[in-house]
Formats: structure tokens, sequence, C-alpha cells
């Protein structure tokens, strides 16, 4: 029997993604075909570059496996992130409809897998297609608007940008909830939607992890600046404490010990989450399993606060309780609270019915994850660039796609836009 093609042998991988992939899909079904023969398939190890800036655009690429951060070279050794992208998407279109060089870089954040499509090829069957030029000038047009956007966003005078960012707290009453391992991920979920947009502030100055989990060390923390100083960092001085990870995400610790981390003060939290919010259109903050002075603070400053529970009757009535002292003592508004329900372990008593009937409020589940988010990290890796199929790592991306949204509404609502 005579070997079939590599597009024909593989049940997922690429036949799955040459089927959902929207630059193909718009194609009639025999044109299709006849694309799909001429790909070729290149595998990009990671930390490999798929292409560099300057070199010339002579193919066209889907991804169809992995991902990749497109950054800009704006000086030796300074990077400017514009865009992750995954599974599916196409890749380097601009420069190639253009045919130009290349104006950012591709780089590899896990082995990937591409499909290539020369000029000559694509020139022959799609050069005169209707479906896919409108197709791959709506990509082009959406990409430059975010561009364009972000790019605005930076420009604003320091006033209008005083309350830009969207501040996320994430808390339990409880230890072993798993809150560092949620807040971590969906920071870097976070940053890959919005590059070099996000920050985490790791506020649990007792049991911080946050550094700990990527093997990133801190060069300075917030127990060692004062008030007055925090309130003048503009953007090169706060980049002396902000830690970056390959997301782009940028990291602020709290302490290094926790001795040190009890000197922190709530006029401290406020005057860097104030300044964090200028610089970034998002920051989460990692919150300890207190009603400390610095939770507190976070929990006021925050404009949406994720009480993520375990599925037991205790943790369930430390939610309630939680839920009285947020409301009833601090007076924040009960929309700005959202429920998740976080399975660290694999067994539980209670279900997320049992918990939103007792909290008459929806809530967000996150399955259990296994052994993923513990091996993570120990190898420094974050789930959400590793382990993309993760139970973790979906309910963090969906909790990530709903933050998004809250902050558009937000910022329209503000008259300003996000």
């Amino acid at each position: 029997m005579p070997r079939l093609p590599w597009f024909h042998r593989r049940r997922d991988g690429a036949g799955g993604i040459l089927e959902r992939a929207p630059f193909l899909s718009v194609l009639e079904p025999e044109l299709r075909q006849r694309v799909r023969k001429r790909l070729t398939r290149r595998k990009v190890e990671s930390g490999k570059s798929l292409y560099r800036q300057g070199e010339a655009a002579d193919a066209l690429y889907l991804i169809e496996s992995g991902r990749f951060r497109l950054f800009v070279s704006e000086r030796p050794g300074q990077e400017r992130v514009l865009q992750f992208l995954g599974s599916g998407e196409i890749i380097g279109e601009a420069a190639f409809i253009a045919e130009t060089a290349y104006v950012t870089s591709a780089i590899a954040i896990e082995d990937a897998f591409v499909l290539r499509l020369a000029r000559a090829d694509f020139d022959n069957l799609l050069g005169k297609n209707d479906a896919i030029l409108r197709y791959l000038a709506g990509v082009i047009s959406e990409r430059q608007a975010l561009a364009n956007a972000r790019l605005a966003a930076e420009s604003q005078p320091e006033e209008s940008r005083a309350s830009r960012g969207f501040v996320t707290a994430v808390y339990s009453p409880r230890g072993g909830s798993g809150v560092t391992t949620i807040a971590l991920n969906l920071a870097i979920a976070l940053a890959q939607r919005h590059p070099d947009d996000v920050a985490l502030l790791d506020l649990d100055v007792l049991f911080g992890h946050a550094l700990g989990s990527l093997w990133l060390e801190p060069r300075g923390v917030l127990a060692q600046a004062s008030p007055v100083t925090l309130r003048t960092l503009d953007r090169p001085g706060l980049d002396i404490y902000l830690i970056p990870h390959s997301s782009s995400l940028r990291i602020f610790p709290a302490a290094t010990k926790p001795e040190e981390g009890q000197t922190i003060t709530a006029e401290q939290v406020h005057a860097i989450v104030t300044v964090l919010r200028r610089h970034f259109g998002y920051v989460v903050l990692d919150l300890p399993h207190t009603f400390s002075e610095i939770a507190l603070s976070g929990l006021e400053l925050a404009d949406r606060v994720l009480v993520i529970a375990t599925p037991e009757s205790t943790s369930l009535r430390d939610v309630l309780e939680t839920r009285r002292i947020l409301t009833e003592v601090l007076s924040l508004p009960t929309a700005r609270l959202a429920y998740v329900l976080n399975r660290p372990h694999p067994y539980a008593s209670l279900g997320v019915s049992e918990f939103a009937a007792a909290t008459a409020a929806p809530w967000t589940e996150i399955g259990h994850g296994g052994d993923a988010p513990a091996t993570a990290a120990l190898r420094g890796e974050s789930l959400v660039d590793t382990r993309r199929n993760n139970a973790v790592v979906r309910g963090v991306i969906a909790l990530a796609e709903q933050i998004t949204t809250e902050a558009r509404e937000h910022a329209a609502l503000s008259g300003r836009s996000a």
C-alpha cells in the first residue's frame, strides 16, 4: 500500500490545524487541497528564531503547534514585545504581503512546528484570490490597530494615565488554595495577550513564591522603598525593581524574607499600586491569606477581586465570612467580587453548584491540573508556556479573557480607551 503524504497521515496536529485555520477555511475545498500539497513543515526549537528583523519575507507561515513571541529590537539589548501568536494563526503576513523585509523578529517560546508556503506558490495559487486577500488584509488591519492602541496609551499625558491600569486582586482566606499559581499564570496569560503591559505585584510577604517558581532573582523589593520614593518613580526608575519574564510580564516582589515583609505598610502598597496603574494596563496582585494591613489595602485598591476557594465545606464557610467582611466592613461593592473554585487536589467534597447556591453568585471553576503545577515550579517554568492543555491553564486563560473584557468595559465607562 502506498505511503500517504504527511498531511493525510496525521490525525491531530497539522491535519486538524489545516481544517480549522481561518487562513485556509475561506478557500474552496479543491483550492484548499492544492495549497495543502505545497506546504512544507518546519520545526523551530524553543528559543530559536523563525525569522529575524531585517530578513527578506520570502514565505508565509501558519503555526501548527507551539507559540512565538514577536518583538522589535529598538536598540541593542532592548526589545519591545508586540504580540504572541499560537496554533492556527498566521505569522509574518504584513511583510510578506508588502514584499519587504521583516520589521519584527519571531522567536519560539516553546518547541513549535510551522507550515511554510513559499512566495512562488502563494502567487500561483492565491495571488488573485479575493477571499484570501480580504482575510489577510483584515488580519493586518486588526493587528496594526492593536499596536496603535498600545502606542497611543503609552504616549498619553501623565495625568491621563494615572488610573489607566485595571487592577485584579487574587485572594483566599485559606492557604493551600493555589492563589500564587493562579495569580502568576493569570498574569502570564494576560501578558501574552497584552505584551509589555502587565505587572504582577507579589504581596504575599510571608510565603510569596512568584519569583522562585520561575527561577528569577529580585533586584529590589517593596519593603526597601519608601512611599515618597515609590510615588516619584518614572518607568526607568520602576524598571530597577521590576523583574522581566520571557512572556513580557514584569514582577515586583514585596520582600525577600518574612521579617522584611512585616515592615511593609498600607501607604507603600497604595503608592506602588498607583505607580503600576500609571505604567501598565493590567496589574495583578498576589495577596496573603490574612486580613492584614497589606491584604486589606490591596483588596480596597482592586477593580476586580478574585476570591479563591477549594471544594470543601470549611472553605465555603470561609468564603461566606470573607464576603461579609469585604462588603460590610470594607464596603466593597458586591459587583467587584468574583468567585473561583480551584481544585488543587483530585478529590472534592463539594461541587461548584453547591458553592453557587450558597453564595447566590456565579462561580468559575479551575479543574485539577495533576502534578503539572508542582513540576513546572520545580523546573522554573510557567504552566501557560509549557502545558497549554492543562486544566489549570485552560482556567486561567478563560479568566484572562474575562478580565480583558472587564478592563475594556471599565475604561469605556471611565471615558478612556483601553
